[in-house]
């Protein structure tokens, strides 16, 4: 969402709670705003806003109530469907590794962390033990993190382990950049 959506969602939430930005510069709750939701979409930010107004909410919404919103209206994905767009995703990675995991729904895209995760997968044999290591560490975390009501995307890479396998090269086919 860019810094001109935010108005718009600004002046939706200002119509339904008239004393909302009356303690701060609007132009710096807008900025705020369009910084914490720069990687939602705008339809998506509109709809949680939306639903929050038609509750029974005295106060108007805060980033962090918008955000639950949209969290609690996403469907949960199983293991298998993210594993299934890691896979899809493996088949461009090596040359096109930055598009594809641009296109990776936001959960599985928090698990794998970066294009470099991508590229260094497709490179790897899937035979290899760094492959499968990382395939059985998906679906145990991922299933977990599903799992859990609110969901902290950031604990599904733990310090140490992907990223570390990334960097060391442990499968034989996978070179460190």
């Amino acid at each position: 969402m860019n810094l001109n959506e935010t108005g718009r969602i600004m002046k939706m939430i200002k119509a339904a709670y008239p004393n909302f930005d009356k303690s701060g510069n609007a132009k710096d709750i807008a900025t705020l705003w369009a910084w914490r939701f720069k990687e939602t979409d705008f339809r998506t930010v509109l709809e949680a806003v939306g639903a929050y107004i038609d509750g029974d909410h005295a106060f108007a919404p805060t980033v962090g109530q918008i955000k639950a919103v949209i969290r609690a209206s996403q469907p949960t994905l199983s293991a298998a469907d993210g594993w299934a767009e890691i896979a899809h995703a493996l088949k461009d990675s090596l040359a096109n590794a930055e598009r594809e995991f641009d296109r990776l729904s936001p959960p599985v895209r928090a698990y794998v962390k970066s294009p470099a995760t991508l590229r260094a997968l497709a490179g790897s044999d899937v035979a290899g033990r760094f492959f499968s290591d990382y395939q059985a560490q998906f679906f145990a975390r991922f299933t977990a993190a599903q799992a859990d009501e609110t969901p902290d995307y950031a604990a599904l890479n733990s310090p140490g382990n992907n990223q570390k396998a990334i960097e060391s090269g442990e499968d034989k086919g996978v070179k460190s950049d």
